[in-house]
């Protein structure tokens, strides 16, 4: 049966801190959300009360937010003592994560590479601001800018894009393999891509188009 913590239920109870109990389950869920910060959880209500012969219980984390998209989280979790369920329970919590993110220090457009040197680091709470980017959580050198950024607001995901190593117009290094045997030769590329996508790249000779994977700067490999 589940119970519902109350404001009645006293926060600290013989044999077990429940300032333990809170760290346990902030540490579990921030764990299982890979919260890049300090993740802290305030109880709207009391934690829930222990018999008094319980000692240091198992914490389980039955049920919790998927991802961590607004301030306030709703947790269930049981206790277990001697490998007997001590209760199961359901609470509120108000979360609060704060971490370091990427905030432009200029307007961006869309094709830009990202460089350190147009952006400043911010503290924020992750769970007001979700959609930030942590500083750490991505290589700059790989993302460009997918759409307009105004500056000294933080860069959210949607703003990013992986960055092309091929620009549609541009002449690309074709490298053809086969088995031990490679060649290379140049060639149009007639779409832009990013590493590991695939482009249609036409011969300067032939004019035939073939597809080819990107694997670099201007390079591109065809397997024949």
């Amino acid at each position: 049966r589940e119970r519902r913590a109350d404001g009645d239920q006293p926060l600290v109870e013989p044999g077990f801190d429940s300032l333990d109990l809170l760290e346990e389950i902030e540490r579990q869920v921030a764990e299982r959300l890979q919260v890049p910060g300090r993740l802290r959880l305030i109880p709207t209500t009391s934690l829930p009360r222990l018999p008094d012969e319980t000692e240091k219980p198992e914490v389980v984390i039955v049920d919790y937010p998927p991802r961590l998209t607004s301030n306030h989280m709703f947790v269930r979790f049981r206790l277990l003592s001697g490998g007997e369920v001590v209760g199961n329970y359901a609470m509120s919590f108000k979360a609060q994560a704060m971490v370091d993110v990427w905030v432009p220090n200029r307007r961006l457009n869309p094709g830009e590479k990202l460089s350190a040197e147009d952006l400043s680091v911010r503290e924020i709470d992750l769970a007001r601001e979700p959609k930030a980017v942590p500083v750490g959580k991505i290589d700059l050198n790989s993302y460009e800018v997918a759409r307009p950024v105004v500056p000294d607001q933080p860069l959210e995901w949607t703003d990013l894009a992986p960055r092309s190593l091929v620009r549609k117009g541009d002449l690309v290094e074709v490298v053809a393999q086969d088995g031990m045997l490679s060649i290379t030769m140049k060639g149009l590329a007639t779409r832009s891509g990013a590493l590991g996508e695939f482009v249609t790249v036409r011969n300067l000779e032939s004019k035939r188009e073939f597809s080819a994977e990107v694997i670099d700067e201007n390079r591109v490999r065809v397997h024949l």
